[in-house]
């Protein structure tokens, strides 16, 4: 007979796998413009995206020229309008890892579906932003 521990890790492991499996992964590397024609790159921590991970992204900034973009000031928000809710966490910019690259921590998505987020950014050339739009 199986303990009842082993069939909470084993149903723990059938959870973990189940996005795999029912195709709900994301490629984690997007590209954006923001609407002042600033470039946008995104890296996950995670690639495929995953369900329930809270990872880390590295955000790379140009400018309208393709210069890296130092000093700004970057925030997201975002969640899933289908479902009219928030991102389960509270995603922060940490830091300016290199000139235009920046560590953006804490992100996790909850559940499969259309994720929409809004990164903010104020620079030296003002304010500017770009929306993501993904299914996950």
């Amino acid at each position: 007979m199986t303990s009842p521990t082993l069939r909470i890790f084993q149903l723990t492991g059938f959870f973990l796998w189940l996005p795999a499996i029912n195709g709900w992964s994301q490629s984690a590397t997007f590209s954006l413009t923001t609407n002042q024609g600033s470039a946008l790159e995104i890296f996950s921590q995670l690639d495929p995206l995953a369900i329930n991970t809270i990872h880390s992204w590295e955000l790379v900034l140009y400018t309208a020229d393709g210069a890296p973009l130092s000093g700004a000031l970057m925030s997201v928000v975002g969640g899933m309008p289908d479902h009219d809710h928030g991102l389960p966490t509270s995603p922060v910019v940490t830091g300016e890892v290199t000139p235009g690259r920046y560590l953006l921590e804490g992100m996790r998505f909850h559940m499969p579906g259309r994720w929409l987020l809004t990164f903010d950014v104020i620079s030296d050339q003002g304010s500017e932003s770009a929306t993501l739009e993904f299914r996950l």
